[in-house]
């Protein structure tokens, strides 16, 4: 009885990590069968369109929490190397996250179309920026500042301070530049008597198929956790 309560837990926990793994790749097929066009071209409403571009203001900007750069919209997400973790001795563990964003025009050669975002569902394909910061050391002014104000960035435990190799934060940022091409696709809305593109969307500076060859290597390793803790739960309802 115990086995098989075990073995339903470890299932049920495998399912959910496959589901946060491979839930981002539903869009690939979409993306890739979608023929890329001019901005300028997009006229049906609720159609599923891909439209690249050069990203522009269409009001104010934002300003990245970790570089201070002038953009569109980030992404922003903060670990710590802690030795425990689901799979692996070593750990990056998750402490903050966040997004913001604006709406944006994207440009092409015969015309402009708007971009508006969702920021419930806001996530970038894009280059990463990384800082990294080790246990013992002074983080830049910028990044101080933003630590003394998040609450969920607590300092580095002493414990973890002491064992050489642990303690180290990665600060990574993902932006929308203007001025750069990128990738965005989604479904039209009408808005204010406009077609745009509005929503939980893909916006990336890689070609579709680079989109879609990045997308699975981050599926892969959440993917590979999942099925390990199905097996596992399988053998144990099997004992």
């Amino acid at each position: 009885m115990l086995y098989t309560a075990a073995g339903i837990v470890f299932i049920a926990l495998g399912l959910a990590i496959g589901w946060y793994g491979i839930r981002p790749l539903a869009v690939i097929p979409s993306v890739l069968r979608t023929t890329v066009r001019d901005p300028s071209e997009v006229t049906d409403v609720g159609s599923f369109v891909v439209c690249r571009g050069i990203a522009n203001e269409s009001g104010e900007a934002l300003t990245s929490p970790f570089t201070g750069s002038r953009c569109l919209g980030f992404e922003f997400e903060v670990t710590e190397r802690q030795p425990f973790g689901i799979g692996i001795p070593w750990f990056q563990a998750h402490l903050d996250d966040g997004v913001a964003t604006r709406p944006f025009t994207l440009d092409g050669p015969a015309g402009t179309f708007d971009v508006v975002p969702s920021a419930k569902r806001f996530a970038l394909d894009t280059e990463s920026t990384v800082i990294t910061i080790g246990a013992s050391e002074t983080p830049p002014e910028r990044i101080q500042r933003f630590v003394d104000v998040r609450d969920e960035l607590e300092p580095v435990a002493r414990w973890v301070r002491i064992i050489p190799g642990l303690g180290t934060r990665r600060y990574v940022e993902r932006r929308i530049d203007p001025g750069e091409e990128y990738l965005v696709a989604g479904v039209t809305e009408r808005q204010q008597n406009e077609v745009v593109l509005a929503g939980d969307l893909v916006i990336t500076d890689r070609s579709p198929r680079g989109f879609a060859f990045a997308r699975l290597r981050r599926a892969a390793f959440p993917t590979v956790i999942a099925l390990a803790f199905v097996a596992v739960g399988v053998g144990g309802i099997a004992l």
